[in-house]
């Protein structure tokens, strides 16, 4: 008995007790023994008891797929393991296997259920009951500083993924995933702006991809350039180009479109080409939420029509919806 109180006085649920509270959770406590591989637990099984380990070593794991597990946990001498569960009284989500030799004292012994002992000794398991839940809101401290700590480097990484690496401009993943989201708060309407050039190939097979990223930067730069406050270039993909404009209506989405086009025809690209006279001409499509689509996928798809519209009309051209 004495060896039991010990070792619960180990515990940080049980430490604050007295003596002779701990001889009534030792009374209703036994000691087991594994042998190194086996398994105390397994996923599925009925959560009714807490672990202590007296020596030895237990590795807590869960399937992820077919001869495959994950290591959650790895608990040694004198920490324990299993006490939620036992709050928790439902199936348990993962594997507990001696990694040595192992002796446990587990709580409760096999046939005593712990709703019983609680309606025995209320008052001893009030105070047990009392610890645990100090030490699980300790806990969600913990992991709301960690969160809190990192929230930083995840936004970070956030703009990473929606920032395109040659141009800096917002990416594909933008306009598909956070446009439809921010949407609602843009305005009562709101305005999309598609832009392909209709000789980006020439640069391309004449003067290298170096010179193509050269000329997207341009143009990225272009198109930032004639951008109000809170309108958002984006490159969509290839060499094609996304404006969101909140809060605009269609009329003045076309002009600004047309001042798109002719900022962009009227770049200096000599430093590229070598001197050559090249003027970039794009085609541009425009369309308006909610007046010709209602929602993100078909303002995008309407959008891009009209781009290819006046691509195939001739190119160096604004069409709108």
């Amino acid at each position: 008995m004495q060896e039991k109180i010990d070792l619960l006085k180990k515990v940080s649920i049980f430490s604050q007790l007295k003596k002779q509270d701990l001889s009534v959770v030792a009374r209703y406590s036994h000691y087991d023994n594994f042998n190194r591989g086996e398994t105390i637990f397994s996923e599925g099984s009925h959560s009714e008891e807490l672990y202590i380990i007296k020596e030895g070593e237990v590795l807590i794991s869960k399937h992820r797929g077919e001869n495959e597990d994950m290591a959650l946990a790895r608990f040694i001498s004198g920490e324990i393991f299993g006490e939620l569960d036992l709050l928790d009284n439902t199936p348990r989500t993962a594997v507990a296997v001696a990694e040595k030799d192992t002796t446990l004292l587990i709580f409760p012994k096999k046939g005593v259920q712990f709703q019983d002992i609680l309606q025995k000794h209320p008052e001893i398991f009030a105070r047990i009951l009392h610890k645990l839940l100090a030490m699980i809101a300790g806990r969600i401290r913990t992991v709301n500083q960690h969160i809190s700590e990192k929230t930083p480097l995840i936004q970070d990484l956030r703009r990473q993924l929606l920032k395109d690496k040659l141009t800096g401009l917002y990416n594909r993943t933008f306009l598909e995933e956070d446009f439809k989201a921010l949407l609602p708060g843009y305005g009562v309407t709101t305005s999309l702006v598609m832009i392909k050039p209709d000789n980006f190939k020439y640069i391309n097979d004449t003067f290298g991809h170096d010179a193509g990223d050269r000329v997207l930067k341009l143009m990225a730069a272009a198109v930032r350039s004639g951008l109000r406050g809170d309108d958002i270039a984006l490159r969509y993909r290839g060499d094609e180009f996304t404006v969101i404009l909140p809060d605009t209506g269609a009329k003045t989405a076309s002009l600004i479109a047309e001042e798109l086009r002719s900022k962009i025809y009227s770049l200096d690209v000599s430093c590229i080409t070598g001197r050559q006279a090249f003027q970039i001409a794009v085609s541009i499509g425009v369309c308006t939420y909610p007046v010709h689509a209602d929602d993100t996928e078909a303002l995008i798809a309407i959008a891009l029509k009209k781009m290819f519209d006046a691509r195939n009309s001739g190119g160096n051209l604004v069409i709108s919806a």
